[in-house]
């Protein structure tokens, strides 16, 4: 057979790929047309060639599941489909370590199969392998000094004030371009139809409706989906994305960089700074930081998706290991337990756990007294005078409490933090950690803007909140017929935090309530809240089995001081953990 013959019988395939980063879809057609460049110099006829081709995807390993040509490449090889394969350069097959070693693995393994590359590359020579490690080396380097360049541009663009990636709901892109007609920067301006929709989904979250609630009102009235849809037949609202929406911090007019739920993952992962640095962008505002920050706290669901089916779901804590309380299901006596201790005491005969329950109807009982208690005409007429404070420009005493706040925030984080390190895997207690180093951050960014003089005082709010008197309005609430997530939503305004302690015998249930009465105020003013301190005290909640005396009557509720407080910690017949010891010390010192 004469060489000619020969060379026709060579079997060749050819591989083309070109990336995302802006690179033109022609960038194929060039890549072919210097294959068959390769293959006539090197004598080899190019009459019937495989050609696998990907187009827009990088080869640095997140896309090369995504590259189906490149898989078909793979299984072509493995099958011996072909002898020789070209490509214009090596970093067109891949730019990650990993599967770089694969490739030189599979060309060491297979000596039969000959690559043959634009850029020098010929596994027929000597010392082949040296050549393609110093390919690959410059590859995974190239790859790195284009993140690099790519997130320094994108980072100048936000420090100039433009906008740096797709609009999301309630916005549109807007370029802007220089003299010559070159594009220097995208601005977000608000789309108003949309951000209608966007108010009343926080409007209708803040009222206690669930994720699944607003997203059947969304798809019932035809609302479009904030992503383009991967059917013909157009997607739909599901729960998750109405919850990224609500946690979407540019409503409340700030972009930030690095806090995606993807760039988390990751840095999570690699062991990478997961700093979020936030950008302003007040002209994006579309609404309210109170707004905002009610949407996406703890206090209107336990799950962050939900709202319940009852008034109390998610509201109190467990005194012993820090757990949200849940419901028990049964109907005639529904009470309130924490699982997490009865799961321990039950799985691993922990004696220091909290086991007891308490009744629903003594709970929204020891609520309603409480309110007696908080809104005294001395505590209301103290309350208006710190607003009057606040009326006459005086900063000093917020800024006072702000910084006091922050302390304690932080010695809370870095007890957490503590504890982690001894037992990474206790999820609540991790989860805790996160919600810690949020109002941390959140704490830090408003005293920053308070010290800034960023921070306006509204003095229509002020004034309309001197005007009003809450006792009647807030008991109201309780008696009216609201949803049971609309009066959960008024709850976790007006007691940001309640904790079940324990109990002392068997009908004596201890509790330590916080109520903020700047909420109650707004509440009832209609304004947003001006004043964020808040008061604790601790209150006994009796229930007398008297069956001749009426249901309402056998509950009665009475505030506890501190010395009675440790008394009841001390009792034998309750003996809560260390850690409650703590927050009942922490919530006497407050």
């Amino acid at each position: 057979m004469t060489l000619p013959t020969l060379l026709s019988a060579i079997r060749i395939a050819f591989y083309l790929r070109y990336s995302c980063d802006k690179q033109s879809p022609t960038s194929c057609e060039d890549q072919l047309r210097r294959c068959h460049e390769l293959a006539r110099r090197y004598g080899l006829s190019t009459d019937q060639v495989q050609v696998f081709s990907d187009d827009a995807l990088s080869a640095t390993g997140k896309d090369d599941a995504k590259r189906t040509e490149y898989q078909r490449l793979i299984a072509a090889w493995e099958a011996g489909q072909f002898d020789v394969l070209i490509v214009d350069e090596w970093s067109r097959l891949t730019r990650e370590g990993v599967e770089h070693a694969k490739m030189v693995q599979r060309l060491e393994d297979n000596r039969r199969i000959r690559l043959i590359t634009g850029n020098g590359l010929d596994t027929n020579l000597p010392n082949w392998q040296l050549v393609a490690a110093l390919f690959g080396m410059v590859g995974q380097q190239s790859t790195r000094d284009t993140q690099y360049r790519v997130t320094r541009g994108m980072v100048g663009q936000l420090e100039r004030g433009y906008m740096v990636a797709s609009a999301v709901f309630g916005y549109n892109l807007q370029h802007e371009y220089d003299g010559t007609g070159r594009r220097v920067g995208t601005h977000w301006v608000v789309n108003e139809a949309q951000a209608a929709i966007v108010r009343e989904i926080y409007a209708r979250r803040e009222q206690g409706q669930s994720m699944h609630q607003i997203a059947r009102w969304l798809n019932e009235n035809q609302v479009p989906t904030s992503r383009k849809a991967r059917k013909n037949s157009g997607g739909y609202w599901r729960p998750s994305r109405v919850r990224g929406l609500l946690s979407n911090a540019i409503y409340r007019g700030e972009f930030q960089w690095h806090n995606s739920a993807n760039y988390q993952a990751m840095a999570k992962k690699k062991g990478l700074d997961d700093e979020v640095t936030a950008y302003p962008r007040p002209h994006l505002r579309l609404v309210s930081n109170e707004t905002w920050y009610r949407c996406n706290t703890g206090g209107i669901s336990r799950s962050g998706y939900g709202g319940g089916k009852h008034a109390l779901s998610g509201l109190l804590t467990c005194g012993c290991c820090g757990s949200t309380l849940v419901l028990s299901t049964q109907k005639r006596c529904r009470s309130l337990y924490c699982a997490q201790c009865t799961v321990a005491k039950a799985s691993f005969d922990e004696g220091e756990r909290q086991t007891v329950t308490v009744a629903t109807v003594g709970v929204e009982r020891l609520l309603k007294e409480a309110l007696s208690y908080f809104l005294t005409t001395e505590f209301i007429e103290a309350f208006r005078a710190s607003l009057r404070q606040k009326l006459e420009g005086n900063p000093q005493p917020e800024l006072e409490a702000l910084r006091k706040r922050l302390r304690q925030l932080e010695t809370q984080q870095e007890r957490y933090s503590r504890l982690l390190a001894g037992d990474t895997e206790d999820e609540v207690l991790e989860k805790r950690y996160l919600e810690c180093r949020q109002q941390v951050r959140e704490a830090k960014a408003r005293l920053q803007r308070l010290e800034a003089g960023i921070v306006k005082l509204d003095a229509q709010a002020v004034e309309a909140q001197l005007r009003v008197d809450p006792r009647g309005t807030i008991e109201g609430f309780f008696d009216s017929e609201l949803p049971p997530e609309r009066l959960r939503a008024v709850l976790a305004r007006l007691f940001p935090s309640i904790v079940f302690l324990g109990k002392r015998g068997r009908y004596n249930s201890f509790f330590s309530v916080e109520f903020a009465a700047g909420s109650a105020m707004s509440l009832v003013s209609e304004t947003e809240t001006v004043d964020t301190k808040t008061v604790t005290l601790h209150f006994r909640l009796r229930y007398t089995p008297d069956n001749w005396m009426e249901a309402s009557q056998r509950w009665s509720v009475a505030m506890v001081t501190a010395e009675e407080l440790a008394g009841t910690v001390d009792s034998p017949a309750y003996r809560p953990l260390s850690v409650s010891r703590q927050l009942m010390a922490m919530a006497c010192a407050a």
